[in-house]
């Protein structure tokens, strides 16, 4: 495995931040209803804010995590913002908040 560049650190720290920010504040599925409403998914302005990025910054981090299937996004803008959802909270998978992407010695820790 090759070295990470600081940029790259940076930007998967940066990741990270914002996949905890998700998992942590996201609001959880419903057993009956499944998914919660769009409109109760996290904006793309609140998670920016929360790890202290711009909204395009945070937005571009996003829709890599999107690539990755670690976030799902919404078609389209609600209120004028993409909304975001932790795919590790999916199928009722809490893990009190951590994906199993996110444990120690993922990528996304080290």
């Amino acid at each position: 495995m090759e070295a990470l560049s600081p940029k790259q650190k940076e930007i998967r720290q940066l990741q990270h931040d914002l996949l905890q920010t998700l998992f942590t504040q996201s609001p959880r599925q419903c057993p009956v209803a499944g998914l919660p409403p769009q409109q109760q998914w996290l904006s793309t302005r609140q998670l920016a804010n929360a790890v202290n990025v711009g909204v395009y910054r945070a937005r571009r981090l996003l829709l890599e995590l999107v690539a990755r299937q670690e976030v799902i996004v919404t078609d389209g803008s609600i209120n004028n913002s993409l909304r975001w959802y932790p795919t590790a909270l999916l199928n009722g998978g809490d893990n009190n908040g951590i994906s199993n992407k996110d444990a120690p010695g993922s990528p996304l820790t080290e």
